[in-house]
């Protein structure tokens, strides 16, 4: 809609940024693989009423210590439980691996940023791709983002049935 200022979508490869923090700060990039975080989505409230509690790491490696899937989300983030001798070690980790998430090589290095036109539609792996929106000032203008979710299993599923 023309009669929207800004809002642009950013979209960063969260798998590649997780790499270079483990050759960064090898000893932090451990403690995000084994130190769980708390996420939480509780909106009762909603149309669509949701009730989420997890705890996971933010960081998920294979076999070969490989990154598989990077959960960010500090919107949904809930309270810390974990043990006491966690607590600093976690607490300084987030912080550098946030530091390097938002910084400007990061984004420029593994980043997209640019405007979704009426229309348009993108697909992305979640747990690889951190997505966001600049702020948006509407002179009378309508914006509307409509999500959809599947699971990788279901999505391997039905590529290997179909190809």
């Amino acid at each position: 809609d023309e009669e929207i200022e800004g809002g642009e979508s950013t979209f960063i490869d969260a798998h590649a940024v997780a790499e270079e923090f483990k050759s960064r700060h090898p000893q932090e990039f451990e403690t995000l693989v084994r130190v769980p975080a708390t996420f939480q989505k509780n909106h009762v409230d909603r149309e669509f009423p949701v009730r989420l509690f997890y705890k996971r790491p933010h960081i998920s490696v294979n076999y070969d210590n490989e990154v598989n899937a990077v959960f960010w989300s500090p919107p949904f983030e809930g309270p810390l439980t974990v043990r006491p001798e966690d607590v600093d070690a976690y607490y300084t980790a987030y912080a550098k691996m946030r530091e390097l998430m938002l910084s400007p090589e990061m984004s420029n290095k593994y980043g997209l940023r640019f405007r979704l036109q009426q229309g348009d539609l993108i697909c992305f792996n979640n747990r690889r791709m951190l997505h966001g929106r600049e702020a948006f000032k509407s002179h009378n203008g309508e914006r509307h983002l409509q999500g959809c979710y599947n699971t990788i299993d279901d999505f391997l599923n039905t590529y290997r049935v179909y190809a």
